[in-house]
């Protein structure tokens, strides 16, 4: 009986959906539920049923799957930096959503995840910063074995409308190239730490210790089922891969870079500094002695 009713909903609800085709809708948790069970969508047969899926409206969640399995370079282009129509911002959620319900205890029917977060209100900036989470472990692959100093990825060619919008695809884009950094200090491996800084992008043509464009509100931001506050977050990761950036320099005698790093950071701005974490005290510190 119970099994019954879902289904009677199930379809009530999705009568009332028009802003998705049925094509879409099918598909998408399809798409969701191959998603759910390799989310890095590698190897061929990830690659094989994904394109079976293909409709107009998931065709570039397609190709942007493609691309992260394949950690294709493309990924640093505007085909896919730039921000997604809302509604294609809706249907990645729907991919996150239903890959988070496979793991829970509990699971509900997949496509009344779906249904669900078509339907729901969700705050825009929760939508983009899980788009360009999805794409970012692509983005690490290709940094791998490539050099990627040639790219600047200028914040202000893919429609972002807010220095909000544009520090979320900094965030994503930088630690996805930067987390590394942090096992790196851990293993005093000083050389290869100060290798893979010097094959990274640029940000708004300069190196992305520079960017500081975080004077904007903090919000709410959920996790996996932990709602944290986004600055603090992501500021506070920023800080430690700077803390190891700026280690490694020393450790290496680089008296001039070292320089260059912290005077222009983060580091350098006292605004910023209750985002660190444990690193406020000797920032307050450096930062007075620095006066002197």
């Amino acid at each position: 009986m119970k099994q019954v009713f879902t289904t009677l909903l199930l379809t009530i609800a999705l009568l009332s959906i028009g802003q998705i085709k049925n094509s879409d809708f099918e598909n998408l948790v399809k798409l969701g539920e191959i998603y759910s069970k390799n989310v890095n969508a590698t190897g061929k047969d990830f690659k094989m049923s994904v394109e079976k899926l293909r409709t107009p409206g998931l065709n570039q969640i397609i190709d942007a799957l493609i691309a992260i399995g394949e950690g294709d370079v493309k990924l640093l282009t505007k085909e896919f930096l730039s921000k997604p129509s809302e509604q294609e911002l809706k249907y990645w959620y729907v991919l996150r959503e239903i890959h988070y319900n496979n793991q829970s205890t509990e699971p509900k029917i997949n496509e009344q995840i779906a249904i669900e977060t078509i339907e729901n209100d969700i705050d825009i900036r929760w939508l983009l910063d899980n788009y360009y989470y999805r794409i970012r472990g692509g983005i690490g692959k290709i940094f791998n074995d490539k050099d990627l100093s040639i790219y600047n990825i200028d914040l202000d060619d893919y429609g972002l409308e807010t220095d909000t919008e544009k520090a979320i695809l900094f965030f994503a884009v930088s630690n996805a190239l930067t987390q590394r950094f942090r096992v790196l200090q851990m293993m005093k491996n000083n050389n290869r730490l100060l290798e893979f800084a010097s094959k990274l992008p640029t940000f708004n043509g300069k190196p992305y210790y520079e960017y500081t464009s975080f004077n904007f509100e903090d919000f709410e931001w959920i996790g996996y089922e932990k709602i944290e506050l986004y600055k603090h977050r992501h500021l506070g990761t920023l800080f430690m891969t700077l803390d190891a950036h700026l280690g490694a320099l020393s450790e290496m005698n680089k008296q001039e870079e070292m320089r260059n790093l912290y005077f222009n950071s983060i580091l350098f701005i006292p605004d910023y500094f209750k985002y660190s974490g444990s690193m406020e005290n000797a920032l307050n510190e450096l930062y007075i002695n620095s006066k002197n």
